[in-house]
C-alpha cells in the first residue's frame, strides 16, 4: 500500500512539474539545428597585409573591407587600402654599391600606393573543430574573385631625376584580384581571417639608368604583367552580432 501511494505521489509530482519544465525549455534551440554563421550578415574587416614577392620594395598595406553574405557560401563586397613602401635587402644593397662620397643613388623602383577593389567571395567549405577538447571553433574556407585598381608610385627619393616621365609610367592601373582564405570564428560575432591575395597589374617595377648614373629613364618596352602577392591578416566584426538558427 505504501509503495502504491509513493508511486501515485511521484506521478502527480511529475505531472505538476512537466508544464514548468516545458515552459522553461520552450525558447531553447534544438541541439541539431544548424547555426547560420554567414547568411544575412554584414562583415566589417580591418586588415593588415604584406606583399611577399617584391624585387625592390615590399608593401605594408593597411586596409578596410566590407562584405555582405547573401548566402552561407556567397558574399560580395569591397576593400580599400594604402601601401607603405619598405625597401628590400636587394634594393638597399644596390644603393649602397652605387653610392659614392659625392653622389647618392636612390634606386629607381616602383611600389604600390592606393588599392581598391570590388569582390565576390565563395565559401565552398566550412566546419568546426574542438579546441583543447572543450571549445567548438567554427571556420570556413573561401575563394576571392575581384576587379579594381592599384596605384603605381615611384621611390620618392628618386623622383627628382625622372623629369616628367614619372606620371606617365605611374598612376592607377586596372587590377584583377584572386585569392584564397580561411575565416575562424572566435565568437559568434568576431572572426579572424587569413588570406593570400594577388593584386595583378601591368606596371613598371624599375627604370633605366643613364650612362652617367645621374638620370633615370623608363624602359622602351611595354610594362610587365606583375603579381603583387599579399599575405593578409584581418579582424572581422559580423553584424548582427548574434547568429540565428536554420529552421
Amino acid at each position: 500500500m505504501r509503495r502504491l501511494l509513493a508511486l501515485l505521489a511521484l506521478v502527480v509530482g511529475l505531472t505538476t512539474l512537466a508544464p514548468v519544465f516545458a515552459e522553461d525549455m520552450s525558447g531553447a534551440p534544438m541541439v541539431r539545428r544548424k547555426i547560420t554563421w554567414r547568411t544575412g550578415r554584414s562583415e566589417l574587416r580591418p586588415n593588415l597585409a604584406w606583399t611577399i614577392n617584391d624585387r625592390y620594395f615590399h608593401n605594408f598595406i593597411i586596409g578596410l573591407g566590407y562584405s555582405y553574405h547573401f548566402l552561407d557560401w556567397l558574399a560580395a563586397g569591397a576593400n580599400v587600402g594604402w601601401a607603405f613602401p619598405i625597401k628590400t635587402n636587394l634594393a638597399s644593397d644596390i644603393e649602397r654599391e652605387r653610392k659614392t662620397e659625392t653622389y647618392s643613388f636612390p634606386i629607381p623602383a616602383s611600389h604600390l600606393g592606393l588599392l581598391a577593389d570590388a569582390r565576390v567571395e565563395l565559401s565552398p567549405g566550412a566546419g568546426k573543430f574542438m579546441l583543447w577538447n572543450q571549445v567548438a571553433i567554427a571556420y570556413d574556407f573561401h575563394a576571392i574573385l575581384g576587379i579594381g585598381t592599384v596605384q603605381v608610385r615611384w621611390n620618392s627619393d628618386a623622383s627628382a631625376r625622372f623629369g616628367n616621365q614619372e606620371e606617365e609610367a605611374g598612376g592607377f592601373k586596372l587590377s584583377p584580384k584572386v585569392g584564397l582564405g580561411m575565416r575562424v570564428f572566435l565568437d559568434r560575432g568576431i572572426a579572424v581571417t587569413l588570406e593570400v591575395v594577388d593584386h595583378m597589374a601591368y606596371m613598371y617595377t624599375a627604370a633605366d639608368v643613364t650612362a652617367d648614373g645621374k638620370h633615370y629613364t623608363f624602359p622602351k618596352e611595354d610594362p610587365e604583367f606583375c603579381h603583387n602577392l599579399a599575405a593578409v591578416l584581418g579582424f572581422s566584426i559580423m553584424m548582427p552580432f548574434e547568429t540565428e538558427y536554420e529552421e
